[in-house]
């Protein structure tokens, strides 16, 4: 048997109803999705759902093609075509943004806890691009793990709404030995009219600062390079808007330096400015990160730390309008706290700063030193500094960020690296509020069925996206497996959990499943995607897959060998050793479905079938061939049965058989099977095990007048389904 396929269960069953072929999305943003398929029928019905829902026709066209443009951009949907004449529709395809729920954005090379997951992952950085998907930069440092970190690397990966995937990810550039845990060493940014992005990272620990930047995230281009030889430039930060650039770093002892210009514009002609230094302070700290955003009206804001040079250990935030002449105002300070491990992140709603910092103050226990504030008057005053709190008894360390909604509503996601034990959610931790003044602290939802996330992960961005939904990505070195994961909120009214509907023989499509044979789950958000195994997922030998793109099933606690996948059907081999009442879960992306109760039988023949013309046949070879047993009316490459054909038939479920591993040769089956065409008994020439959970039954055809017979196969007295037919014609 070969690994891709299950003979003539992958059958393109469709294809002999001659419904739509090639079903595909040939191009999708958020406003518009672009069908096309193959097929030469009069007319065709256009048909789709959202995930788990039902489908309803949206249009009909007289072309193999259709656009849809009445979309929520934030909503997964499902297509599917029908030709005018049959009902049996094409193949489906899912189109939309990433799946909501946890995901894993980019897989590590190395396993949890090695050294290529510790390197996989530095100075994340995600902006939303013009569907409003996420994109994201980071770095991985020593590519080739030999602990020599010169071929350090940006990487780049960005979402695909049409292959409803993530693209390939992208190398930007080796940078170096830059990365490190204590500051950004990279930012990345997305133009919401034009859809470039650029990169600005450091080179060669602070030597250069440099800016990249693509139209379309495939193909990336060095834009702009400042080498700082006599001083470190350190913590880029770049944001895009109307076709400008806004560059801003910290220059080692000279301050911050801000850049900007038309991108289209030679960098020589761009203008660059130096912040001011207010009596009393030193320059930037280049040891830490800057932040700087872009206000409603598209002008920038940054705020850095500083020393305060007339109280000892004390640091100074500072609010600066680069595009004014204003010097930097103060924001907050450190109560004369010694902090070396400060931070500061900066979003805008309207025109109003909203500040997240990392620093030790008065107000927290050791180690708390998340706090927020925030302007209403566009940084003239600022509200009361206020301390995020601890999940329990643990700190709130960086790395952090901040995310503001539409209704000013915040979000604070950051690491904890210490505690007592007695903190209640998983990491990494999530603070909300819907005042800014009040802040709840736990963990991201259903976090704990995703699977085992490091509390203190190695880079943290977030934003809440337009529907002010959250999106929250993380860089994780423990987790199974380790890389970069995204939680993204469910869309109003959305379920993303796996739901289970029925647990039915995968032949009869009735209840009653044998061990070792084929079983098919029906639901609702049980995959994010639709294929079967391929060889790539046989890693370990003969040995079959148990999971698919983060789908997987237990059947009484025993993994189940998993052949298909899609979001609302799942084919799997039932364990061996099953009986009685067992209970199925599917688990996608960590998060478990209810529990399905199916009844574990000693045999329930199935055969596999097709249906043509409002009639179901055998999917039945004659012996030998590959000619198909049906009615050439109906299919021009069938033929009818006539007396003495040797015909081999294809089942599941005729008793208990291996399960978990190829079949490598036939294997014969023991217990007699009878068959009957109508109400003549057939010769049954042999059974035997010849595929994973598939039987083959050869019978040979009686002398029987020209007619269709029902055929039924019994093992140990209990029949196959009724309703199947072989035409007999000579």
């Amino acid at each position: 048997m070969k690994r891709t396929c299950l003979l003539l269960l992958s059958v393109s069953l469709s294809a002999w109803a001659q419904a739509p072929s090639g079903l595909a999305v040939k191009a999708a943003t958020s406003k518009k999705i672009d069908l096309a398929w193959s097929g030469a029928a009069s007319g065709y019905t256009v048909q789709r759902r959202t995930l788990g829902g039902t489908y309803a026709t949206i249009g009909t066209v007289t072309t193999a093609a259709y656009s849809d443009t009445a979309i929520d951009p934030y909503t997964t949907y499902q297509y599917q075509a029908l030709a005018n004449g049959t009902p049996t529709p094409s193949n489906q395809v899912t189109v939309g943004p990433p799946p909501s729920g946890f995901t894993v954005a980019a897989a590590a090379p190395g396993a949890a806890g090695s050294d290529q997951a510790g390197n996989y992952g530095y100075d994340l950085s995600m902006a939303l691009d013009t569907n409003g998907d996420p994109a994201f930069a980071f770095l991985q440092q020593d590519p080739n793990n030999d602990s020599e970190y010169s071929d350090t690397q940006i990487l780049f990966r960005s979402w695909n709404r049409a292959a409803y995937a993530w693209n390939p990810i992208v190398k930007v550039a080796a940078t170096g030995d830059t990365a490190t845990y204590f500051h950004n060493t990279l930012s990345l940014a997305v133009d919401s009219s034009t859809g470039v992005f650029a990169i600005y990272s450091e080179f060669e620990q602070g030597g250069a600062v440099k800016l990249y930047t693509s139209p379309d995230g495939a193909a990336w281009s060095l834009k702009a390079s400042y080498p700082n030889f006599d001083s470190q430039a350190t913590s880029p930060v770049v944001a895009l808007a109307g076709g400008n650039v806004y560059l801003a770093s910290i220059i080692d002892y000279v301050g911050v330096r801000y850049v900007s210009g038309k991108l289209s514009a030679d960098p020589a002609t761009w203008i660059s400015k130096t912040a001011p230094i207010p009596a009393g302070t030193s320059t930037a700290d280049s040891s830490v990160t800057l932040a700087m955003a872009l206000d409603s009206a598209g002008n920038p804001g940054i705020a850095y730390w500083v020393e305060d040079m007339v109280e000892s250990y004390n640091r100074i935030l500072l609010y600066w309008r680069p595009a004014g002449s204003s010097a930097p105002t103060r924001v907050l300070d450190s109560q004369g706290h010694q902090s070396d491990g400060v931070s500061v992140r900066m979003v805008y709603r309207n025109l109003n700063p909203r500040i997240l910092v990392s620093v030790q103050r008065a107000d927290g226990g050791f180690g708390v030193t998340v706090h927020f504030v925030k302007s209403d008057n566009g940084g003239s005053s600022w509200s009361n500094v206020v301390l995020i709190p601890a999940d329990g008894d643990s700190s709130t360390d960086y790395p952090f960020d901040l995310a503001i909604d539409s209704q000013d509503h915040g979000a604070a996601g950051f690491g904890q690296n210490s505690g007592s034990g007695n903190h209640l959610c998983q990491g990494p931790k999530l603070a909300l509020s819907t005042d800014l003044a009040t802040w709840k602290t736990c963990g991201l939802p259903n976090a704990a069925a995703a699977g085992s996330f490091d509390g203190y992960p190695g880079a943290i961005s977030i934003s809440y996206g337009g529907n002010d939904k959250l999106l929250f990505m993380w860089w994780d070195t423990e987790a199974s497996p380790a890389g970069i994961y995204l939680y993204r909120e469910p869309p109003a009214g959305a379920s993303t959990a796996p739901s289970i509907s029925s647990v039915v023989n995968g032949a009869t499509f009735q209840p009653g499943i044998v061990a070792g044979s084929w079983v098919t789950i029906t639901g609702a958000n049980l995959a994010d995607t639709s294929r079967i195994w391929a060889d790539s997922d046989f890693n370990r030998g003969n040995v079959l897959p148990t999971n698919l793109n983060g789908t997987s099933v237990k059947i009484n606690g025993l993994d189940a060998p998993v052949y298909y996948i899609s979001p609302t059907q799942i084919n799997v081999q039932a364990p061996a050793g099953i009986n009685g009442s067992v209970n199925v879960v599917v688990t996608r992306d960590g998060v478990n479905s209810n529990t399905s109760a199916a009844s574990a039988v000693a045999a329930a023949p199935g055969l596999f079938t097709y249906s043509l013309g409002g009639k179901t046949y055998p999917s039945a070879l004659y012996n030998g061939t590959y000619t198909i047993v049906g009615d050439p009316a109906l299919y021009g490459a069938a033929l009818k049965a006539k007396t003495g054909d040797i015909i081999q038939l294809y089942a599941t479920g005729l008793g208990s058989s291996p399960a978990g591993n190829i079949i490598q040769s036939p294997i014969s089956f023991s217990s007699p099977v009878t068959a009957t065409l109508g109400t003549t008994n057939v010769s049954v020439l042999g059974t035997a095990l010849v595929a994973v959970g598939e039987f083959q039954i050869n019978i040979q055809i009686p002398p029987m007048a020209d007619g269709e017979y029902q055929l039924l196969l019994k093992v140990n007295g209990v029949a196959t389904q009724t309703g199947v037919i072989i035409p007999v014609g000579h």
